[in-house]
């Protein structure tokens, strides 16, 4: 029993002794601390509040090589271990922006050298592996609202928010990798001066796993840095870096500020035209904790398109204020507006919006009409077209229109109101191929009429419209093979058989809009019309202000319809707007004769029809007095008056007694 015992508790301590020594494996961490930013314009391992350019895709590489980046001391002995005594590293590099307010950015580094001492008194026999794959980063910055320097970005204070997330993919036995997915957030504050100058600050953490190898606990950390970049040739894009950085353990704390890891940088940067920026430099540690390097030389070369968003910022940041005085990016002959801001899609020039519906006119495909999406109204006139931005709806294979459609008929009755010169407009009705010709026509036909009947209801002319289905007989796509019903239709069946089912008002026929009869009768006067410069026809087809109609005066009584025969108007006048024409005094016996009691000739022909003196001008006679007298040339004879008509009154010779008249001879 015994000896069974023994040998059970053999096998537990062979099986324990590899466990044992993974577990010593498993103390290990990453032991790189520099991390280099992706975005361009990040100080190396200290950022600005700048985020990369919308849609700017920016690629770089990152090499750099340290000196003893992680010593420790032997627990027995206390001897000095170089677990890392040299280590060059290079770092694939990729981000892009989005609305000038985010960035997403990722980094893979990959150990490409390292050395170390033997191992064997921190209980590992043999050096550290020369190379292996880092963590893979992905990290992100988000520019906060009202402090996003985009606007201004030559001058002016920024912040942002910072994170970042680190994938398990290094190779932990050689310090280059955590083991477990950890990560962090921060934040940014920075300050750029018009004279090239900037100063930022960061600060955050970093979520690491608990690690304890050789007596150094790793855990979690609190990241720091103070940062500023010159520009010694503005135009060159040259400019010198500098700054500390580095990373606390928040699990054991220094003693002094003595024993902070940090790094002090130095570094010089070019940025070119084409895209390509180069930043060589170097840092200095502090020694007193790992990843802090005696010294570290690095170098990067990143680049953007020459034509994307992130390099027109660069170049703003390269100009200088007298070539670009409204600091818009742009100088030269790409600025058409060199006093004013602008946007370089509109040349340099400030946005206009014609409508005031808060849609550039470069972008508003209505750039006179106020609307909505893509600044156009739900309904506007297009060549020989009232263009409608959304289909009309009915229920299915009925005439009923949809309650949601009901807008888009209104936003076309809004049209015909406003624009009274469309005189005549047909609604077209189309279907899909589904169904027969005759079908479809009739379907259609019932269709436009509903659409006709709901816009005469809103108060269109019913002479107006017209309504006509042409069923299938004029597709925009041709649908001939999607004849399955609606949930067995493919993508482009129902893409083509919704285009092809449609209303469209078509103009037929533009115009004056006809006006009202003059006193009634068939004579039209067109509204706004001019008679020969003596007024005005109002809308409502009166004289505006009662002025006279030239030459001539009061349409005939009874129908007020001018004869055929002889449409001369007779001598009087129109009464003024809004009066009706007033019947004539009865004449009063004797009413008619001079003072001196002769006969003055009637200004009428023989024939008894009125004839008007050319180039007279109308007088005006005020309802209920008498006649006005009419004149004769001389020498002319008299004309006979109708049979049982009273004669009309002569004019007397100036001093001469009214004379009796005499009767005419009768016909």
């Amino acid at each position: 029993m015994k000896r069974s015992i023994s040998f059970l508790l053999s096998l537990a301590t062979l099986a324990a002794a590899p466990l044992a020594a993974e577990a010593a494996e498993e103390g290990r961490f990453d032991a790189q601390t520099f991390r280099p930013s992706a975005a361009p314009r990040d100080l190396v391992m200290i950022q600005k509040s700048e985020v990369v350019g919308h849609l700017s895709p920016t690629f770089g590489i990152y090499t750099d090589i340290g000196l003893d980046p992680l010593a420790v001391a032997a627990i027995t002995t206390g001897q000095e271990i170089r677990a890392v005594g040299a280590r060059l590293q290079v770092t694939g590099l990729a981000g892009i922006g989005f609305f000038d307010v985010f960035d997403i950015t990722m980094a893979m580094p990959f150990v490409a050298w390292q050395m170390s001492d033997n191992l064997r008194p921190l209980g590992t026999e043999g050096e550290i592996a020369p190379n292996a794959l880092g963590d893979l980063r992905f990290n992100t910055k988000i520019a906060i609202p009202y402090l996003n320097r985009k606007a201004q970005i030559k001058e002016g204070f920024g912040m942002a928010l910072t994170g970042n997330l680190n994938l398990p993919t290094g190779d932990q036995n050689a310090f280059a990798g955590d083991g477990a997915v950890s990560g962090g957030m921060g934040l940014v504050a920075d300050y750029r001066f018009n004279f090239g100058l900037l100063v930022t600050a960061n600060g955050g953490v970093w979520f690491r796993p608990d690690r304890q190898f050789a007596g150094t606990k790793v855990g979690d950390m609190a990241n720091f840095g103070i940062g500023a970049e010159m520009y010694v040739v503005q135009r060159w894009g040259w400019s010198v870096l500098g700054g500390v950085y580095g990373s606390v353990s928040m699990v054991k704390f220094p003693d002094s500020p003595s024993q902070v890891p940090a790094e002090a940088l130095m570094a010089m940067r070019w940025q070119w035209a084409s895209g390509f920026g180069l930043t060589v430099g170097g840092t200095f540690g502090a020694n007193c904790g790992f990843g802090a390097p005696v010294f570290r030389a690095f170098a990067g070369l990143t680049w953007q398109p020459s034509k994307s968003r992130e390099q027109q910022e660069i170049d703003r940041l390269k100009q200088v204020d007298s070539e670009d005085p409204d600091h818009d990016g742009l100088i030269g002959d790409a600025d058409h507006c060199p006093e004013l801001p602008g946007v370089p899609q509109n040349m340099g020039c400030p946005d206009s919006d014609s409508d005031k519906d808060g849609v550039p006119d470069r972008d508003d495909k209505c750039p006179m009409l106020a609307g909505g999406r893509g600044g156009c109204p739900g309904a506007y006139v297009k060549d020989d077209e009232i263009v409608i931005l959304d289909q009309v709806h009915f229920a299915t294979d009925k005439d009923i229109i949809l309650d949601d459609s009901k807008k888009v008929l209104d936003a076309v009755v809004t049209v015909l109101m406003d624009n009274p010169e469309i005189r005549s407009v047909e609604i077209e009705g189309h279907t899909d191929v589904r169904a027969g010709d005759v079908y479809n026509h009739n379907l259609s036909q019932r269709r436009v009429e509903s659409v006709r009947a709901y816009m005469i209801q809103k108060g269109i002319d019913p002479s107006r419209v017209t309504a006509k289905g042409y069923g299938h007989s004029k597709p925009i796509y041709d649908d001939s093979q999607c004849i399955q019903k609606d949930e067995e239709l493919s993508e482009d069946c129902k893409f083509m058989t919704a285009k092809n089912r449609r209303v469209v008002f078509r103009i037929k026929g533009q115009g004056h809009a006809p006006g009202k009869a003059v006193g009634g009768g068939d004579t039209i006067l067109s509204p706004g019309g001019t008679l020969d410069g003596e007024g005005v026809i109002n809308g409502s087809g009166v004289l505006n202000g009662g002025s006279t109609l030239p030459n001539e005066g009061l349409l005939p009584k009874g129908s007020g319809v001018l004869d055929k025969k002889d449409p001369t108007l007779p001598s009087s006048t129109l009464p003024r707007s809004g009066e009706q024409l007033q019947p004539e005094a009865p004449k009063e016996e004797g009413a008619d004769k001079p003072a001196d009691g002769k006969d003055k000739p009637a200004d009428k022909p023989a024939d008894g029809k009125d004839k008007p003196k050319p180039g007279a001008a109308p007088t005006t006679q005020k309802p209920g007095a008498a006649p006005a007298p009419t004149t004769q040339k001389p020498g002319a004879a008299p004309a006979a008056p109708k049979p049982g008509a009273a004669p009309a009154p002569a004019a007397p010779k100036p001093g001469a007694a009214p004379a009796p008249a005499k009767p005419a001879a009768p016909r």
